[in-house]
């Protein structure tokens, strides 16, 4: 017969069990939340960076542009220069901010799959893929963009 010091040590025990069980099965889901909340916080520092680059960028073209000028067309090259950073700048923060939603979208797939790691992989695979498609497309928009603003000046000067 258990005396009730055992039995009381026994009820402790198991109530330290479930406690520990709980525990377990609620750590992946916080650390999946911090996680994301990590990735964005470092989204938003990047992208803040690259306001600041931008914002310095157009105080040096105002500077340059405000100074002796040897070359007449200059100050159009600093606004076009101007143009394509700012361009640059917007496509970064769009890729920031596509990578932010892949890897929510990602952790998101990781939680609802469980222990499914074939499932974790297809959708891991499709992440990435959907990434590259993505990052291609981005990649294209700016070389378009940096190949209309290379014809402007060219035909600025013929018709010069």
């Amino acid at each position: 017969m258990l005396g009730l010091n055992e039995v009381c040590c026994a009820g402790t025990a198991k109530a330290e069990r479930i406690k520990m069980t709980e525990t377990k099965t609620n750590h992946p889901t916080e650390f999946a939340s911090l996680f994301i909340k990590g990735v964005q916080r470092a989204a938003e520092l990047q992208k803040k960076s690259l306001d600041d680059a931008a914002r310095q960028n157009a105080e040096t073209i105002a500077a340059y542009k405000k100074g002796p000028q040897a070359v007449p067309s200059a100050p159009a090259v600093y606004d076009l220069a101007g143009e394509a950073f700012a361009g640059y700048i917007e496509t970064q923060k769009s890729v920031i901010d596509h990578i932010v939603k892949q890897t929510a979208s990602l952790v998101e797939s990781a939680k609802d799959s469980g222990d499914s790691s074939q499932k974790v992989a297809a959708d891991f695979t499709k992440t990435i893929q959907q990434s590259i498609e993505r990052a291609v497309e981005v990649q294209k928009k700016a070389l378009d963009l940096l190949t209309q603003e290379a014809k402007t000046p060219a035909a600025s000067k013929r018709t010069a």
